[in-house]
């Protein structure tokens, strides 16, 4: 018997263990505001936002304004390029800390929306389309500190299709961090 109440007590310990685990990694909260997919042949309705290109849109205490968009097969030096699988949707944008405390910018702030779909960054692209043909890389957003009152641009890449690269409907979601607490999205027309 004290065998058995010593492996369903270790067993238990695991179980919250993971539990745990599962509820860091997730963020440990329930944004009910974000989409979440049920599977099958639902269709999700885009959040609204009133905010576009050009506009300061505040997320916490950053600040974010996307100042424009294009499409590459490459971006990066000439010499050392970095080649889309399908089409590099290329967003430019400034974000400026009002916080007290640095931030630790990156890609990963960073989500292509369009309807019920989420598309991630390219970190590789993203840090080569900021990268100069001297070789110097400014304002990658790859884990770089953005200190309190301070602004930086750059560049951040997505790999899509081309279908999604030219739509129309494509949404920017920029949070406050990275856990992503509070976001918004900035419509990209």
């Amino acid at each position: 018997m004290k065998k058995f109440f010593k492996i369903g007590c270790l067993g238990f310990i695991v179980l919250v263990a993971i539990i745990i685990v599962i509820a860091v990694a997730s963020g440990g909260n329930d944004d009910s505001s974000k989409n979440t997919s049920s599977g099958g042949d639902s269709k999700q309705e885009a959040k609204k936002s009133s905010y576009t290109m050009g506009q300061e849109v505040k997320v916490g205490k950053m600040n974010y304004t996307v100042n424009d968009k294009s499409t590459a097969d490459q971006v990066g030096p000439s010499s050392l390029p970095e080649k889309a699988s399908q089409k590099f949707l290329v967003i430019d944008v400034k974000v400026k800390n009002n916080g007290n405390e640095a931030v630790m910018v990156d890609s990963s702030f960073f989500k292509l929306k369009r309807g019920g779909k989420t598309y991630e960054a390219d970190a590789a692209a993203s840090l080569s389309a900021n990268q100069g043909e001297d070789g110097n890389i400014t304002n990658s957003f790859m884990a770089q500190d953005l200190n309190p009152d301070s602004e930086m641009s750059g560049k951040v890449v997505f790999d899509v299709t081309p279908e999604i690269a030219e739509a129309t409907d494509l949404q920017l979601q920029v949070q406050t961090g990275a856990f992503g607490t509070e976001t918004e999205l900035i419509n990209l027309k």
